[in-house]
């Protein structure tokens, strides 16, 4: 279903609504001075007790908590019963006194629908189907119009054409737009190199998760992981390489933590954070060494520096029961203490913060 919230505002809305009141009531001197006198209570009735409260009724629909839902509908159906009101007033004018009252009122209506309104665009379709079909068949059957009516047919379903191209251009402009917005906020928070999320997006996606985890009480893990030695594959093979195993690290730790609430992200060159929640010890244990355990199995050659034939990495992490007191940085700086003891124990290995 489209979300036509994302186009609307409510106050606006209503400020159009009121105006088109005013617009509508501004026409009836004019009117009147119009009609034959036979006609003016016939007229008064059609405009005060028939279309002025269909133009109040959606006002006050406005108000309702789902109206942003069904907004389409409402304003095709409030406005198509203003149209066939308008068509009943020229049918009576013609009948009771062989009057030809103008048709423009439906081609300011429709245009207003269409143009203003902000309808979806197969709403739009259909509103101008209805309008049209009824004004053809009231010019068929009644010559209200005389030699002049295929000239109103053309008139009234130019405009509706009309009107139904600014709806489609006005369509194709939102959905452009939309769709710059949604690329946009990928590269907001993807990082370019790896398709992972970036330090900024992990920052805000662990912040979040940990205020939920503060409430529950729940566990989280935070795990740092970088590359072994990067620097001498880095300098040895080229740039090209290396980013090629930046991001082969990156396709390994999304392998290993699959679940949609792990948050996998680039912290920095070839460093990388996993936010893990709801996971026991064993599972931590668990996660660190498959992490080494795809790099072991991918058999990427090294040899840049002494005792390194392959490409590893060093895994430190810390587990924790979240509570009031719980921060994100000092969880990330226990992991980092891990990743440290990490390296110095040799590389290719993980380490578990225990500090309390």
């Amino acid at each position: 279903m489209v979300k036509e919230h994302q186009s609307i505002n409510l106050i606006h809305l209503r400020l159009i609504i009121l105006i088109g009141v005013v617009i509508l009531c501004s026409f009836i001197l004019a009117d009147l001075a119009l009609l034959p006198n036979s006609l003016h209570s016939l007229y008064l009735d059609s405009r005060l007790f028939m279309q002025l409260p269909i133009c109040l009724l959606l006002f006050g629909l406005t108000f309702l908590p789902i109206y942003i839902k069904i907004h389409s509908l409402v304003v095709s159906v409030s406005m198509l019963l203003l149209v066939y009101i308008n068509y009943w007033l020229i049918l009576q004018c013609w009948q009771l006194a062989n009057f030809a009252f103008p048709y423009e009122g439906t081609v300011i209506y429709s245009l207003f629908t269409l143009l203003v309104f902000r309808i979806r665009f197969d709403f739009a379709v259909a509103f101008s189907a209805v309008a049209f079909i009824g004004f053809l068949v009231l010019v068929l059957n009644y010559p209200v119009y005389g030699k002049q009516s295929g000239v109103s047919i053309g008139f009234v379903l130019a405009a509706l054409v009309v009107g139904l191209i600014g709806v489609y251009e006005v369509k194709k402009a939102f959905d452009r737009l939309t769709i710059a917005n949604e690329k946009l906020l990928v590269l907001n928070e993807i990082d370019p190199l790896t398709n992972i999320l970036n330090r900024r997006s992990y920052e805000k996606r662990f912040a979040e998760l940990l205020e939920l985890g503060k409430r529950n009480g729940t566990t989280v893990a935070v795990f740092l992981i970088d590359l072994d030695s990067f620097k001498s594959y880095n300098d040895g093979y080229g740039h090209v390489q290396g980013d090629e195993v930046i991001k082969l690290q990156a396709s390994l730790l999304s392998k290993v933590f699959r679940r949609t609430t792990d948050i996998v992200a680039r912290y920095g060159g070839e460093e990388f954070i996993v936010v893990a929640a709801n996971c026991e010890q064993s599972q931590c244990i668990e996660l660190a060494q498959q992490i080494l355990a795809e790099w072991a199995r991918e058999k990427v050659p090294h040899g840049k520096i002494l005792g390194q034939d392959y490409v590893s990495c060093s895994v430190g992490f810390c587990l924790e029961k979240l509570d009031l007191q719980s921060d994100a940085l000092n969880l990330v700086k226990k992991a980092d203490k891990a990743l440290y003891q990490a390296k110095a124990q040799g590389r290719n290995c993980y380490v578990q913060n225990r500090d309390a």
